[in-house]
């Protein structure tokens, strides 16, 4: 068969020609079975499965912020779930196992064990839209301390969702029936705490307290961290040391507290509950997160800086605390950087989150909002951040906790000598962090 020619070309080359422009224009039908990138087409489906804590106000914002990641990235389908009551056990479980949500917000007391596992991922900022940490930790009011919680080896390992310290709120009126200026007389030391103490408690004709002055918080072992464990940093001590004399110091003053008939474990009933019965004149261990309790109660009120010891080192007050948005390391790639994305999203309406929950986030552009400036005593909490600091970032944190907790009652409940059980707890603090090494 003779070749047909245009112009001196042949018919196969003629049809080369037009297989080449098809292909280009994209218009030619790939073979069955065969990989390709059709253009238009979205990122493959990504399912992110998160998990929170049961706080109702913060689950409704969650769940209209979603609904608008959702629909921003109709790729990603979110399965969220706000647990009850099992939080803590449930997920501590789940990531030990190797399993879990693939993005949950939880505390910095657990984020050690959880780094120790291998089981969370540093913040994949590229795909937040960072082109570095630092311009991410630039968002923050002193990120040097109020992001610190959740850095290991110089890697951030989460988003905030909830930044805050304990301030101490004061009642007006019981200051005032004491006949003292809750502005002026407020104890900045923890040598005045004693003096000015004394004077708003009361007690019954057989001495047993009916109004205290001020208490500590003696339920929960974590407390023994945030609590007991600052003061003894503000000495320069570290409460991974009891044998050193400021782990002795604090835990003294914890003692004679109770010893003293200024309050003690028989008499705390849980966080809030005496300062809103108005049994208690200074309550240190509310956030700003309690603010709509203290005005529901109805109750006039102050709030005022934890105080700092007379000859401290450091000038901390109690621990920062904070809920990170974090993502399991076992999660698909793909799956991370999406749990990623919407947990920056998550974390970038932060003065609705404050005004709506409470909760702050300490990011410059909620400092800077009206939303900050028109709650009262909001830079209190923010100036303590400044200077504070989060609770050692080790792994099994709640058993170190548990030992310090032992500590202390061996001595009030039990009677033991004070430098004697300081050095049955170190042992058992040293056996824990040898396992964890």
């Amino acid at each position: 068969m003779s070749q047909v020619s245009v112009k001196g070309l042949t018919l196969p080359a003629i049809l080369a020609l037009i297989l080449l422009a098809a292909t280009v224009s994209g218009c030619v039908a790939i073979p069955e079975g065969q990989p390709a990138e059709v253009e238009g087409a979205g990122p493959e489906p990504v399912t992110v499965v998160y998990w929170g804590h049961n706080f109702t106000p913060r689950v409704e914002l969650d769940e209209k912020y979603i609904a608008e990641f959702m629909e921003l990235n109709p790729h990603i389908t979110v399965e969220y779930e706000a647990i009850p009551t099992d939080f803590d056990q449930k997920l501590r479980t789940a990531l030990a196992a190797g399993t879990g949500p693939d993005l949950f917000a939880q505390w910095n007391g657990d984020i050690g064990t959880f780094y120790a596992q291998g089981a969370i991922a540093p913040v994949a900022f590229e795909a937040i839209g960072y082109d570095s940490q630092q311009a991410f930790m630039d968002l923050y009011v002193a990120p040097e301390n109020t992001l610190q919680g959740a850095i290991f080896d110089g890697k951030l390992y989460g988003i905030p969702n909830e930044l805050s310290i304990y301030g101490c709120y004061v009642n007006n009126r019981l200051f005032e029936e004491a006949g003292l200026d809750p502005d002026t007389d407020f104890p900045a030391t923890w040598e005045e705490m004693l003096v000015v103490a004394e004077k708003l408690t009361k007690r019954d004709d057989e001495g047993r307290l009916v109004q205290r002055g001020f208490d500590f918080s003696w339920s929960n072992s974590v407390w023994m961290f945030l609590e007991y464990g600052a003061m003894v940093r503000q000495l320069g001590g570290s409460e991974l040391n009891l044998l050193t004399p400021e782990a002795e110091k604090a835990m003294q003053y914890w003692v004679d507290w109770e010893a003293n008939g200024l309050g003690g474990p028989a008499y705390f009933e849980g966080q809030m509950s005496g300062f809103i019965a108005e049994e208690l004149a200074i309550e240190c261990d509310m956030g700003s997160w309690a603010r709509p309790g203290v005005l529901e109660a109805g109750i006039d009120y102050t709030v005022k800086s934890v105080p700092i010891w007379e000859n401290a080192v450091n000038q901390n007050h109690f621990d920062i605390y904070a809920y990170f948005h974090m993502v399991n390391s076992r999660s698909e790639p793909a799956v991370q950087e999406a749990a990623w994305q919407l947990a920056e999203y998550l974390d970038s309406h932060p003065a609705d989150y404050l005004a709506h929950t409470g909760l702050l986030q300490a990011r410059v552009e909620v400092v800077e909002s009206e939303t900050f400036q028109n709650i009262p005593f909001l830079d209190v909490f923010l100036d303590q951040m400044t200077t504070s600091m989060y609770s050692p970032r080790i792994a099994r944190f709640t058993e170190v906790a548990d030992v310090l907790a032992r500590v202390r009652d061996r001595i009030i409940v039990e009677g033991m000598d004070l430098k004697e059980s300081m050095a049955l707890g170190q042992e058992e603090i040293d056996a824990i962090l040898s396992e964890t090494r």
